[in-house]
């Protein structure tokens, strides 16, 4: 029994979902593991090299979580949101 047509998504909203998991999460992982170091401590090599890890933990969680945000336009938003604010901190 085919799924309705209502509940399936067009292909550009897949393809900006798709998008926004892997570049977008991935983009505001590193901007938000940079304001953590600058934040955190004068001298940044530690938290550099934990952030290899974590960074991959959080990339992975931002792009399930785009998954279960309904609109893609929202994901978008959320990601330039957490950039723009990570991006103040390290460039003021």
């Amino acid at each position: 029994m085919p799924a309705k047509k209502e509940y399936l998504s067009g292909p550009w909203k897949r393809f900006s979902k798709l998008m926004a998991a892997l570049i977008g999460a991935y983009i505001t992982t590193m901007l938000f593991h940079v304001a953590l170091a600058k934040v955190s401590m004068p001298n940044e090599t530690p938290v550099v090299l934990s952030g290899s890890y974590t960074g991959f933990v959080v990339w992975v969680g931002l792009m399930v979580m785009v998954y279960f945000i309904k609109k893609a336009w929202h994901a978008w938003l959320l990601f330039f949101m957490i950039s723009f604010f990570s991006g103040l901190i390290i460039f003021i």
